[in-house]
């Protein structure tokens, strides 16, 4: 098998040797695809299961995906990955609610917070606010409205009336002063 298939010969091998072409994939985009889910959950191991998953998502769709289509395989694999990793970030995120979150990756739930911790947690917060007041207005109202009020990017760009790649920029930059100022404070 050459190194590389054209879109129109991979997807005769998928719709022929369906566990052919699941290998190439496999052989050819796995470790890319762990890297890409890696950018968005910052955990290998389940990057490595939700590329698993999307490989089996594949065999599952082998017959609609053997059609004739547009987009590259490699495109759509990327694709699968990235919003199965976005969703899976969403719903963590939704789940780790009632546990109290640091930095180092360590939580706690927040029924066992001591009243100590609670105290160095506030003060770490009221110092975060307070260099986030020192931002420039664009950014600061940006990072505000997304974190206070869960607001999409959509959302924060339609109430400030700019486009959606300005609130991106402006989130952008708030999120490089955070992380510059975050490595010298602590």
């Amino acid at each position: 098998m050459p190194d590389t298939l054209d879109n129109e010969r991979f997807r005769l091998l998928l719709r022929t040797l369906p566990g052919k072409a699941i290998d190439y994939l496999y052989a050819h985009y796995y470790e890319g695809l762990v890297r890409l889910s890696i950018k968005y959950l910052h955990d290998r191991h389940l990057a490595e299961d939700i590329v698993q998953e999307t490989f089996l998502h594949v065999w599952e769709q082998h017959k609609s995906l053997s059609r004739d289509h547009d987009l590259p395989i490699h495109f759509y694999l990327a694709r699968v990955v990235k919003n199965k990793s976005i969703t899976h970030y969403k719903k963590t995120l939704k789940l780790q609610g009632n546990y109290v979150h640091f930095l180092n990756g360590y939580r706690v739930p927040a029924a066992e917070q001591t009243v100590e911790r609670q105290m160095i947690d506030e003060e770490i917060a009221g110092r975060i606010r307070k260099y986030i007041d020192t931002f420039p207005l664009r950014e600061k109202q940006c990072l505000l409205m997304k974190v206070d009020e869960g607001m999409s990017t959509r959302e924060v760009a339609a109430r400030l009336g700019v486009t959606v790649k300005a609130v991106e920029r402006s989130m952008t930059s708030a999120h490089k002063r955070l992380r510059q100022w975050a490595r010298q404070e602590f």
